[in-house]
């Protein structure tokens, strides 16, 4: 090889400095190739010497010509044409017969793979040849079709294949076909895409508010599971879809609460899911583009579309037959008739504009004319230009006739037609567009026209239509209101202090518009929380510097303070992270990070905002997605920090410490300590904190105690900033002097109210003082006994009743409240604080949204004190508002799991039971999602009891349940032994369900035909699944990590093993397990990391390179393991060809040794074929191994 190398200049021509055999080797047949290959296009004349990719190998013509250029002249007869004829033929068959060789076609594949450049010029020249080639079109021996043929299985892998199965593939058949026949939400042939639902269902937790794009998270997951499932595009969406759709029915009955409901659940069916379809088939187009533009490519015609557009025409078309998934929310209704309208309209070739949309009476449409969801997911896919109107054409879509629409003669304001024909922004067309919403981004951007350049009163107006119906229901143009909004909050240029102080009464009316529980998702959902964030940070940095003296008189008459704009900046902002947390949690080693949960700081949420704007629009894909955006959307991409926010900075320092130590530092007579007598005088008049407190005057003035406090407070001119930094001082001489009793809990109560009610930011740092304070546990109990502090006795043992029933699907023990004899329920002192103050408040659309602020710190808060603190909380709260029973019990029922390892193990184990339909009390359920996730609260897995209570789900108990757990580090160990006692539990369900007839014995120790392996395969393969998705739900990153470094290597060397059985297992359950784990840890790393290039790729190299090496380590040195020899092989076999198969950009991220090894010991296994196939994918470090494999193992091709 040396030699060759030398005499043929391989270095020099491929740019190699090393000398490694198998890649002269490599180079050496590919210059054959290459060489033939110029010749032949020399020999047609086809050769260009003056185009810039010039021959490689080749000189000009007639530098090859030997003697004189007229040395033939006269000579060239008619015999020597037909010979250089045949001469070429022959060639040409010796070019095809390289590429048909299964070994030559296979060490070419490598240069396909690890040489891109130096196969371009290739590949462009091979297409000149088969596309001009007058002997290639006259060979009786090939064709240029064929020629072209052997090129494509060279570029997609087929001859690597031939003959072979892999265990990967054996997997990916098992249980591929979709199949969602059956009047069931949760059918089990569904089960291959039971992440998708799992994740959805996640996304509307209610208590987090994730900083990432769930966009981003649901497009990785879905490549995925198209991968691993190795389905269709088509049966990857008809799957997304029907996952969304089910998300839906699970909701639209679902009871009352502080969670998003309908509006978020709509937006995720209609804007993320036709935003993640439109992801990737942007992804594949970008592809083409890519490849369209390049030097490789010898077509002139124009590029075509990608399969997947088509393969999403074939999914939506199917969808329409599902029905029973397809009925809309009521209050959704009329959207859907309009949607079906619009197409039997236009069909009948009438005009579909705004204009005739409005005018359309949906009271009087026909019964045949009535829509469903169906119509809506179409009308989202044809505005994102995913499709186009002859999708109106399908069968079934339209039922009635054009004439069956009525002309209506409303005389109702026309809406957004009227706007874009110039009409001024009337207070009544205000009033029709903010109920109306958008149909076409050109309306948006006519808004946010108006929003930036009108006059003060037109932005008002128009901030006010954008946070009506086009916000929460323009399904179509959602994404483009939200980043018009969020622009309108982060300007590109810092404003001047006196421009936003000018914008109070704009920048409010949008703060008050998004702050509702749905809309606050839906800004989360799209994955733009970091961006609003920073916006949010100036205005508050702003108006928390103003004084209070200062305000503006708004149309009604009323006064708006610099206050009221500060506290709503501040209450969105501090939702967006767990502000009651101290930050030091998510760095611990143990701290979950699940993939759609919050942050724990503020300053991650700018180093996310940073990374998205100064990344956006590197990459191909990411200038697609650009065209979808309006021309008019601009963000600064200067990175922001939390440095830039002075005021914000420091008042966060401090609230940190406040968290973590009591309150000290108060300075007697200084500026805060001011602040702190004016406040104690006027809200709570018992505590003096000092001999002559300044304000103590004010405080026996006629009046509340706010207008006291406010007069006070005005004197004193003090911005917010400074009244926040004296709070934890006010709270903390409070709370002590009720302890002490020289205050009333009633007193305390109040005062924490009035003191909300005056500054509502102040929220933040009581929720955050009391939490820190029942964490720190020096408070003696308040007894709520009606006299002190509310009682809970009216509906506690009613409460215990209903835990007891939603619990009962999962086998879990209800600890008894003990209600009657001599218990007396006691909060702790700042809890009861805490639960009182949040009493207090109206269920009003003015205050839900400080409810939605500290209510989920209150129940993480419950849920984490000692049984039975949260059913007394749900008590208190049951009385108050009773459509939120079903709610609160849910919530008072996660504490049962709270430091409580045995019941979360019991409530695992129920998930893979009801998914499975294991157990004795599944023999008639086939499982499925239905029954895991069940139909949301409310409804659960039976029917209703006479008191309205039934068993929940245990998916939806599990994915309320994680949250609130401290250590997630021992679920993977839990859900490893439950996957493995699973894996044992199928195959003896599937000898219960056999036909019991005496058949022989095979090598698995079981009957032929009582035992599908096949069936068995796909069974385990759900359960994987079901494996992964709660690895990676309930711990993120971190947990995956620690799973595949950890728990996988710690497994197989310890005895839990040989004790899940008490005795070897049988051949089939130590094979199916070690598949089971394979399927676990891949799907688990690909569900964290994903299958793609990404910022994540060195982390996942790194984890994923340890993994292989301790395999690598066990094959080479024969390490003892205490599983079953079976498993093992199983395991390793299963686990690398899922890696090869389905993630084969992994193997090229591993060191290379570390696959040479690898392969070693995969060759010792007698898996020669996947030991190859894991060389050929681990780049051009590996492409000399890989061919010296090839020739070493020509024998077995």
């Amino acid at each position: 090889m040396t030699s060759i190398d030398e005499v043929l200049l391989l270095s020099q021509v491929y740019n190699r400095k090393d000398c490694e055999p198998g890649v002269v080797l490599v180079e050496f047949v590919f210059s054959i190739v290459w060489q033939l290959l110029e010749a032949l296009l020399d020999d047609e004349g086809l050769l260009d010497h003056a185009s810039e990719d010039n021959p490689r190998w080749l000189r000009r013509s007639d530098d090859m010509n030997i003697g004189s250029p007229d040395c033939f002249a006269g000579k060239k007869t008619e015999q020597r044409g037909e010979l250089q004829r045949e001469n070429t033929a022959m060639a040409i068959e010796i070019v095809a017969e390289f590429l048909q060789n299964k070994i030559t076609s296979r060490i070419l594949s490598l240069v396909h793979q690890n040489m891109p450049s130096h196969w371009g010029f290739f590949i462009r020249q091979m297409h000149l040849l088969v596309s001009n080639s007058s002997v290639l079109r006259s060979s009786k021996h090939i064709t240029p079709e064929a020629l072209l043929l052997l090129m494509e299985n060279i570029y997609k892998g087929i001859s690597h294949q031939s003959k072979t199965t892999s265990k990967a593939n054996v997997f990916m058949v098992a249980g591929s076909q979709i199949c969602f026949a059956g009047q069931s939400f949760g059918d089990s042939c569904s089960l291959q895409w039971l992440p998708i639902d799992l994740i959805l269902e996640d996304a509307l937790g209610g208590a987090n508010v994730s900083a990432l794009s769930a966009i981003k998270i649901v497009t990785g997951l879905v490549k995925v599971l198209h991968a691993v499932n190795g389905s269709t595009w088509h049966s990857a969406f008809l799957g997304l879809w029907i996952a969304a759709l089910r998300l839906v029915q699970r909701e639209r009955d679902s009871t009352e609460g502080p969670v998003p409901h309908l509006h978020t659940c709509m937006c995720m069916l209609l804007s993320i899911i036709t935003l993640v379809v439109a992801h990737i088939i942007d992804e594949e187009e970008s592809l083409i583009e890519e490849a369209e533009c390049s030097p490789a490519n010898q077509r002139k015609d124009k590029p075509t579309l990608g399969k997947c557009r088509g393969e999403l025409i074939a999914s939506l078309q199917l969808l329409g037959d599902y029905e029973f998934l397809l009925t809309p929310p009521q209050s959704f209704l009329s959207e859907a008739n309009k949607a079906a309208a619009k197409a039997i309209m236009f069909l009948a070739g009438n005009s579909v504009g705004s204009e005739v949309l409005e005018s359309i009476s949906v009271n009087d449409l026909p019964t045949k004319c009535s829509g469903n969801l169906w119509h809506l997911i179409v009308e989202a896919c044809i505005a994102r230009n995913l499709l186009d109107t002859s999708a109106y054409s399908w069968p079934g879509y339209v039922n009635a006739c054009s004439n069956q629409i009525p002309c209506s003669t409303s005389s109702q304001v026309a809406g957004w037609s009227s706007l874009m024909k110039g009409s001024q922004l009337t207070p009544e067309l205000v009033d029709v567009l903010v109920v109306t919403p958008a149909s076409s981004l050109a309306e948006i951007e006519k808004i946010y026209e108006i929003a930036t350049n009108g006059s003060d009163e037109e932005k008002i107006s128009a901030a006010t239509i954008l946070c009506g119906a086009s916000l929460v229901r323009g399904w179509n143009v959602q994404e483009h209101t939200i980043l018009f909004m969020t622009s309108l909050l982060s300007p590109l240029v810092p404003p001047t202090e006196s421009h936003l102080i000018s914008q109070a009464q704009f920048l409010n009316v949008l703060l008050i518009g998004i702050s509702s529980l749905d809309c606050v998702h839906i800004f989360s959902l799209h994955g733009l929380v970091p961006l609003l964030a920073a916006g949010l940070m100036r205005i508050c940095e702003v108006f928390g510097s103003c004084v209070p003296d200062v305000s503006q008189t708004l149309s009604t008459g009323e006064e708006l303070s610099f206050h009221e704009v500060f506290s709503n900046a501040f209450t969105l902002l501090l939702r967006f992270w767990r502000f009651d947390v101290p930050s030091i949690e998510h760095v611990r080693r143990d701290s979950a990070t699940p993939p759609l949960g919050s942050l724990f700081c503020p300053d991650s949420l700018l180093l996310v905002r940073n990374f998205l704007l100064a990344s956006f629009g590197r990459s191909a894909k990411d200038q697609i997605t650009r065209k979808r955006f309006s021309k008019y959307i601009t963000f600064p991409t200067e990175p922001v920090f939390l440095d830039s926010f002075p005021k914000f900075n420091f008042w966060y320092q401090q609230h940190q410490e406040c968290i973590v130590s009591i309150p000290s530092g108060l300075v007697p007579g200084g500026p805060v300590h001011q602040i702190v007598d004016v406040l104690l005088c006027t809200l709570f008049r018992k505590i003096n904190s000092c001999d002559e407190p300044l304000a103590c005057s004010n405080s026996g003035s006629s009046g509340s105690p706010g207008s006291a406090l406010n007069e006070a407070i005005m004197k004193l001119k003090v911005p917010a900033w400074d009244i926040l930094e004296a709070i934890p001082f006010v709270l903390d001489a409070a709370l002590t002097a009720c302890a002490h009793g020289r205050l009333s809990t009633r007193q305390l109560a109040t005062g924490l109210k009035d003191l909300a009610d005056f500054l509502p930011a102040s929220l933040v740092t009581i929720a955050s003082y009391l939490s820190a304070e029942v964490r720190r546990g020096i408070w003696k109990p308040g007894f709520m006994n009606g006299t002190d502090w509310p009682s809970p006795a009216a509906n506690l043992s009613l409460v215990e009743q209903q835990i007891k029933k939603i619990l009962a699907t999962t086998g879990v023990d209800v600890p008894s409240l003990a209600v009657d004899g001599d218990f007396q329920a006691t909060l702790p002192l700042p809890l009861a604080a805490f639960v009182s103050l949040t009493l207090t408040y109206k269920l009003d659309k003015d205050t839900g949204r400080f409810l939605s602020l500290i209510g989920p710190v209150m129940i993480a808060l419950a849920s984490s004190c000692p049984w039975p603190c949260m059913p007394i909380v749900a008590s208190l709260w049951v009385q108050k508002v009773k459509r939120w029973s079903d709610y609160l019990v849910l919530s008072a029922s996660r504490t049962v799991f709270h430091c409580n390892k045995d019941a979360v193990v019991q409530l695992l184990r129920s998930c893979f039971k009801s998914t499975l339909g294991l157990g004795s009390a599944c023999l008639h359920n086939n499982g499925g999602v239905g029954a895991l996730l069940g139909h949301g609260y409310g409804v659960g897995v039976n029917s209703k009891t006479s008191d309205g209570v039934s068993p929940i789900a245990p998916g939806t108990i599990c994915l309320k349940v994680y949250q609130y757990i401290g250590d997630t580090r021992y679920l993977s160990e839990e859900i490893v032994s439950i996957l493995m006692q699973t894996v044992r539990d199928i195959v003896s369900n599937q000898l219960l369900k056999g036909d019991g007839k005496k058949q022989k014995k095979i090598k698995y120790g079981t009957t032929h035909g009582q035992v599908s392996l096949a069936r068995s395969k796909a069974r385990v393969k759900h359960a994987a699944l079901l494996a992964a998705s709660l690895v990676w739900i309930s711990g993120g990153i971190k947990l995956v990590q620690y799973f595949i470094k950890e728990t996988i290597p710690k497994w197989f060397f310890s005895s839990s093993m040989l004790e899940l059985d008490g005795e070897e297992s049988s051949a089939l359950v130590a094979m199916l397990r070690g598949y089971a784990l394979a399927l676990f840890v891949m799907l688990s790393g690909a569900f964290a990391w994903g299958i793609d290039h990404s910022l994540l790729s060195r982390q996942r190299g790194k984890v994923m390179g340890l993994h292989f090496e301790f395999i690598a380590s066990v094959l080479q040195k024969n390490i003892p393991l205490r599983c079953q020899d079976a498993t093992w092989r199983a395991y390793v076999s299963g686990f690398l060809s899922l890696i090869v198969s389905c993630t084969p950009l992994w193997v090229s991220e591993i060191n290379v040794d570390i696959l040479k090894r690898l392969s070693k010991g995969l060759i010792q296994m007698n898996e020669h074929e996947l030991a190859l196939r894991l060389l050929e994918k681990g780049g051009i470090g590996a492409m000399g191994a890989a061919a010296e494999m090839i020739v070493a193992f020509q024998h077995r091709f």
